[in-house]
């Protein structure tokens, strides 16, 4: 099960008791818990602590250490499990969500704590002293070039990329940029033979950035070299940082050769900024997937009401359509033994008329109607048939007699189940 805490309080926890008695109630070992617990830079009690403390003897204990650059607030230990969709709404609804991440510190406070970090940043000239990033495009430059020189037909795929002036330039640029995040133990790398994205990790966060010509295309992705060799070292360059989340004020991200002034003596500008960037990043993410947390929980509680809220009325209806079916049937039974009332009495008055008749109808025949006659009212008769126990069910949401008209609160029951009068409807409603 996932787990998530604030660096205090996770801190506080690990110093509320012994590392094997907390271990367990993650599922781990307390081996793993010391690991995950160096990664995310929280100082544990040294060994003995325990023992001298409730020994009652004097103890040494260390302060929650400040929040590396560009790592996280929020600590997440563990995961959640896929159990269902029903079941992971169920454990998102019910989870407790821990108050946002706090920042204390704000951006111009940041960006003073990194400026004296990297201290000054030298714009180097030459390629001899290099990053290994950028030792890895040259050294791969270097035997393509030997491969062209070699071959007797040359091709473009042998064609040097970073040859020209403006390419040297480039890459003179981003040693030093590297070189200097390098002190902060900053990592860097590129992807591709020919990139124009470069990306660097600070802490828990990766910041890519571009730098190229602010107006180039999609040359540099292509096995195509993006430039020939005699491009001039005066084409504009710009370094533009990558950010697809809020935007934040105060944070640069763009910084391009101008007609008075070049990227060069921006050089420390753009280091501590691309830190910077980095802390940015992870506070902006943090917020957005906590504020995200919480819609995403508060929608789920109100699709649960709804669901809720739609089940009652379905039940409601269910319970008025059985009402109005058991209605229906009472009317039914009543028609029902009118008629076999009428038939009876009828019966009787032919038999009365056939005996006072001129020429009346013969015993036999008069007994052999009058018994299948009687047979007829006797099968019609609900408290004969006792068809008034019979159990009634729920016609179902199709049905016609539930919509035949629409319920309102100040009808009643019988109301309800009364259906519309039309002419001979007590003889017309035989259901047999």
């Amino acid at each position: 099960m996932e787990h998530q805490f604030s660096r205090k309080a996770f801190f506080d926890l690990m110093w509320s008791k012994p590392i094997k008695d907390i271990a367990p109630d993650f599922g781990i070992s307390d081996v793993a818990l010391a690991k995950f617990c160096r990664k995310n830079e929280i100082p544990l009690p040294g060994r003995g602590y325990w023992a001298k403390l409730q020994a009652g003897k004097p103890v040494m204990a260390f302060a929650l250490p400040a929040r590396g650059l560009g790592r996280h607030e929020t600590i997440t230990l563990g995961r959640d499990e896929w159990q269902g969709r029903e079941a992971q709404e169920k454990r998102e609804r019910e989870q407790e969500i821990p108050p946002p991440p706090e920042f204390p510190e704000t951006l111009e406070e940041v960006r003073i704590r990194v400026t004296k970090l990297v201290g000054k940043v030298t714009y180097i000239k030459g390629l001899e002293r290099r990053h290994r990033v950028v030792a890895t495009l040259l050294e791969e430059d270097k035997a393509r070039t030997e491969k062209r020189n070699a071959s007797s037909y040359h091709s473009f795929y042998d064609e040097p990329f970073f040859a020209s002036p403006y390419e040297r330039r480039r890459l003179k640029l981003l040693n030093s940029i590297f070189l200097a995040l390098a002190k902060l133990d900053i990592k860097a790398h590129a992807q591709g033979k020919n990139p124009k994205d470069f990306t660097i990790h600070v802490g828990d966060s990766s910041v890519t950035f571009k730098l190229d010509d602010p107006k180039a295309k999609t040359e540099r992705e292509s096995w195509r070299p993006s430039s020939d060799a005699r491009r001039p070292v005066t084409d504009p360059l710009q370094l533009t940082v990558s950010w697809h989340l809020e935007k934040i004020d105060g944070l640069r991200l763009v910084w391009s050769d101008g007609k008075e002034v070049a990227i060069e003596p921006l050089l420390q500008e753009i280091v501590v900024e691309l830190v910077v960037a980095g802390e940015m990043q992870v506070r902006a993410s943090e917020l957005y997937h906590h504020a995200r947390r919480v819609k995403r929980k508060a929608d789920l509680i109100e699709e649960a009401r709804q669901r809720e809220e739609e089940a009652k009325r379905k039940e409601r209806l269910r319970l008025q359509r059985i009402e109005r079916a058991r209605i229906e049937h009472l009317l039914d039974d009543a028609m029902s033994l009118r008629m076999a009332n009428d038939l009876r009495a009828y019966i009787q008055a032919v038999l009365t008329a056939n005996r006072t008749s001129a020429e009346p109808v013969s015993d036999d025949e008069m007994a052999e109607w009058s018994a299948w006659a009687l047979a007829q009212a006797e099968r019609i008769d609900p408290i004969q048939a006792r068809s008034f126990l019979l159990p009634v069910e729920d016609p179902g949401e199709e049905s016609k007699k539930a919509e035949v008209r629409t319920i309102t609160p100040s009808q009643s029951d019988l109301e309800v189940g009364k259906p519309v009068w039309h002419p001979n409807q007590w003889y017309t409603r035989l259901h047999r």
